[in-house]
């Protein structure tokens, strides 16, 4: 964390998220209730949070997983940009979701974009914590914005 340009890689999820989602309001509305449907029941306030808790504990592991873990022993068989890619394609399968299937790429493609993001910032700390953290603060922005705007 000593390293500044780090926090980019970090933020840089949030901001696909906004990206995400505000493309979407404009032309892809479909998108926001397919995210509301699979995520309705654990959306509150109420809830608010135990969500945070469910939130940290889901990104870390998934970090551990998929960064620490798979990207890391695919990464010793191929160069780190083919690692990162086929590392984040299989996560963003992990995450399909049934639906309309224009809104289920969209979905995907967001997903595996901060896949990506989440994979650089553990390649270039490697520290599962600090994916972690860029996890978590993207998988909280897009919770936060969907309790404000339903």
């Amino acid at each position: 964390m000593k390293k500044k340009r780090i926090w980019f890689w970090i933020i840089l999820p949030v901001v696909m998220n906004a990206v995400s989602i505000g493309l979407a309001l404009l032309f892809l509305p479909e998108y926001l209730e397919h995210v509301l449907a699979r995520t309705e029941a654990f959306l509150s306030w109420n809830l608010f949070f135990l969500l945070i808790l469910q939130l940290a504990v889901f990104a870390l592991g998934e970090e551990i997983a998929w960064r620490a873990f798979f990207q890391k022993q695919v990464s010793k068989m191929m160069p780190i940009v083919p690692a990162l890619l086929f590392s984040s394609l299989l996560f963003a399968l992990g995450h399909i979701a049934f639906g309309a299937p224009l809104v289920v790429v969209y979905d995907l493609f967001f997903v595996f974009i901060n896949s990506v993001l989440f994979g650089v910032v553990f390649y270039k700390t490697n520290n599962a914590w600090i994916s972690a953290i860029a996890h978590f603060l993207a998988n909280l922005s897009s919770v936060i914005f969907f309790l404000w705007i339903y």
